[in-house]
């Protein structure tokens, strides 16, 4: 895509424009929902859903996160596509996340697209205040152990305040 004439864009020092940026972006979404809405993935996403909210970080680390686990079971991992383990400062129950990096080009700006898939939560028990949810998230592992605990995420401390 052409970049248009710094003076049709906001950000005259950016080589592309924020229309090519959006249009990049959403090509890249819809390599993920291409990817997550194949019926071996849907599958996978029904399978964890009858489990209870414990067991749901076991699966993710024994089935999502494990490529070869995921081949028997059907699922190719588009190249460029990648599963992992994912935390917010808010708190939310994050299970995983699929992502794709964008091109090294829109770097500068924006990294990568995802699509997160969260545990099952009221939404009224993940604040929305500011002195809270914009702190440091916990490391995807903790979260997950604390999740499989039965641990409220609210109460768990990130390493980086308790060191």
């Amino acid at each position: 895509m052409a970049a248009e004439p710094a003076s049709q864009t906001p950000y005259p020092h950016l080589a592309y424009s924020q229309a090519e940026l959006q249009a990049v972006m959403r090509t890249y979404y819809d390599k993920i929902i291409d990817f997550i809405t194949t019926d071996a993935f849907k599958a996978l996403m029904v399978e964890m859903s009858e489990l209870s909210h414990r067991e749901r970080p076991v699966f993710v680390h024994d089935v999502l996160l494990d490529n070869d686990v995921l081949r028997t079971r059907g699922v190719t991992v588009p190249d460029g596509i990648l599963i992992q383990r994912s935390a917010f400062g808010d708190r939310r129950p994050t299970l995983f996340a699929v992502k794709h990096f964008l091109p090294e080009r829109y770097s500068n700006v924006w990294q990568n697209v995802n699509i997160t898939f969260d545990n099952a939560y009221l939404d009224e028990a993940v604040s929305r205040e500011r002195d809270i949810c914009w702190r440091a998230p916990l490391s995807p592992d903790r979260q997950a152990q604390a999740m499989t605990d039965g641990t409220a995420l609210e109460a768990v401390e990130s390493e980086r305040s308790t060191h």
